[in-house]
């Protein structure tokens, strides 16, 4: 399906699946919820239809599922698994998430956004591909800090160009926007691995297994979100540019849709701010009732 592509961006986002995992598991439905609102939902669908929603999967996503997604119109791309011996996670939902890196390897795209599935729009996202925060970036290979070289041998060679934009993760509790003059921020250096903006790149996917294959080079509890961190840390050579927090909340709040924040990255079936489940279940529903039509 990729082959037909034309567009330059696409959106994305990574389904780890679990074996035995019904159509009515719910990260499964925010999947799909994802697909109508990027795809065909007048409120919140890309301005420019011609780009593509890719869900990349592990091949512990049932065939079952797989289908379903297509026939609603995303892209179904099954990865190859990425695993480590020492970053490993005991959390299951996170099972298998360092496959996500795989979407680097989608090289026909310019740029890709990725979303995780828990994610409702608000308003459509694919002005994103014009903020100045995803341009091409030079690798600042000049960069000296004696502690922390930003050439180190027993990692691979930087690629001479990057384009990593993210949100910064903020406090469940923080004003819309959030500020650092709020102190909204537990440290505004570190991002949010659940939406961001990156040029694929082999050269870069490399880079990153070459940081995967050296124990505790970053902290393993967050996995790829430690691992991108520490690629992209503000004092190396590839520093992450700021994507605003209207684009994207984590620990949303009603205030923060009220403020006009364009997607909001929580669980439909259980939203931090219950003021907002009624919204996200409607969401889901519209979604049913819109496919269901369309079989």
């Amino acid at each position: 399906e990729l082959a037909h592509v034309k567009s330059k961006y696409a959106f994305a986002t990574f389904l780890s699946g679990k074996e035995d995992a019904k159509l009515t598991d719910p990260y499964f439905i925010a999947v799909r919820t994802l697909t109508y609102q990027l795809l065909y939902a007048n409120e919140t669908r890309s301005r420019d239809q011609t780009i593509p929603f890719v869900v990349l999967c592990t091949d512990k996503v049932p065939l079952e599922q797989r289908k379903r997604l297509q026939r609603d119109g995303a892209i179904v791309v099954v990865a190859e698994s990425i695993t480590s011996d020492w970053a490993t996670t005991s959390v299951a939902n996170w099972q298998g998430i360092l496959t996500k890196l795989r979407l680097w390897e989608l090289t026909q795209f310019e740029r890709i956004a990725l979303l995780d599935g828990d994610t409702i729009l608000t308003q459509p996202l694919d002005a994103i591909f014009n903020d100045p925060a995803v341009s091409l970036q030079e690798t600042q290979l000049n960069k000296t800090d004696p502690n922390d070289p930003v050439i180190k041998p027993d990692e691979r060679a930087l690629p001479p160009t990057y384009a990593f934009a993210a949100v910064t993760e903020m406090k469940a509790e923080h004003a819309f926007p959030p500020s650092r003059e709020n102190n909204d921020f537990p440290n505004y250096n570190y991002f949010n691995a659940g939406f961001f903006v990156f040029k694929p790149s082999l050269d870069m996917l490399a880079y990153y297994l070459s940081v995967l294959d050296i124990p505790d080079r970053f902290n393993p509890d967050m996995q790829e979100q430690n691992l991108l961190n520490y690629a992209h840390r503000r004092e190396g050579a590839m520093s992450w540019m700021l994507l605003e927090n209207t684009w994207n909340i984590h620990f949303p709040r009603w205030e923060d849709v009220q403020g006009g924040v364009k997607s909001i990255h929580d669980k439909w079936w259980d939203p931090l701010d219950d003021r907002l489940k009624d919204m996200m279940v409607a969401w889901r529903w519209r979604m049913e009732g819109f496919f269901e039509m369309r079989d």
